[in-house]
């Protein structure tokens, strides 16, 4: 009797064990509406999961039609995995809707900027948090900054998904990153759809070639038959494979790259 008491014990232990990944406790978190950026008007969702810490952290950047669903989902699932993280409505802030999208790579784009770097030193002070272990996931608007912040290493890696690169066209020739990429940048992962048409295969296929030229250090992944959003939306055959193959390959390359 007293050996399968302690068998029972056992796997009890093993299964507490197993369910904390870096202090975390497996699929469990809070959420919480937070006001974060300069002057703290940005409205964010911050992730926090459950268990003591130290946890990285990602700050998650949405399209240029603002938060949604899916972005809640992708930080939701980014915790259950052991991660901080927080997505704030940048745009709403600045009062800019998905037609007025240039003014953010433009006219807003230096204070969106230093919102950001703001909103990565809110996260850096968080009780939870494993300091400097911070990487960004953007998505098309997103993206653009996404690998802005990584140029100017305020990041440990960034990661764009059929990002904005070109600014809508407001850069056509990336200026801003070839500005500011340069070897010691932080490596950033960049996924695109070969059969994007609100983007195209060529901004990708520019970043890359600038970061080629700087020796910066970068993935870049086109997915077969895929178009924008398509992690998001169904309107190309290859979507479905190019999201399940994407988020893997994100966790491993944070995780790569110290966060």
């Amino acid at each position: 009797m007293k050996r399968i008491v302690f068998l029972v014990f056992l796997v009890f232990l093993l299964a507490g064990l197993s369910a904390s990944i870096d202090g975390a406790v497996a699929g469990t978190y809070t959420t919480q509406t937070v006001k974060v950026g300069v002057s703290k008007n940005m409205e964010a969702t911050l992730y926090v999961p459950d268990g003591p810490g130290p946890f990285p952290m990602v700050l998650v950047l949405h399209t240029s039609s603002g938060i949604s669903s899916a972005d809640q989902g992708y930080c939701g699932n980014l915790a259950k995995e052991g991660y901080i993280c927080i997505a704030p409505a940048f745009l709403r802030a600045y009062g800019i809707s998905n037609e007025m999208r240039r003014l953010s790579f433009t006219k807003e784009a230096k204070a969106i900027m230093g919102d950001f770097i703001e909103i990565i030193g809110e996260l850096n002070a968080l009780p939870k948090a494993k300091q400097g272990a911070v990487g960004v996931v953007g998505f098309s608007n997103g993206g653009f900054f996404a690998m802005m912040l990584a140029s100017i290493n305020k990041v440990k890696a960034g990661v764009s998904y059929y990002g904005a690169l070109d600014g809508a066209r407001s850069h056509p020739n990336l200026q801003p990153f070839r500005e500011r990429f340069t070897s010691a940048s932080a490596p950033v992962l960049i996924l695109a759809g070969e059969s994007d048409t609100t983007i195209g295969k060529e901004p990708p296929q520019q970043l890359a070639a600038i970061l080629d030229a700087c020796g910066a250090r970068y993935e870049l992944k086109f997915y077969p038959n895929t178009e924008h959003c398509f992690d998001r939306c169904s309107n190309a055959p290859g979507n479905a494979a190019a999201a399940a193959d994407a988020w893997p390959r994100t966790l491993a390359f944070l995780r790569a790259h110290g966060v």
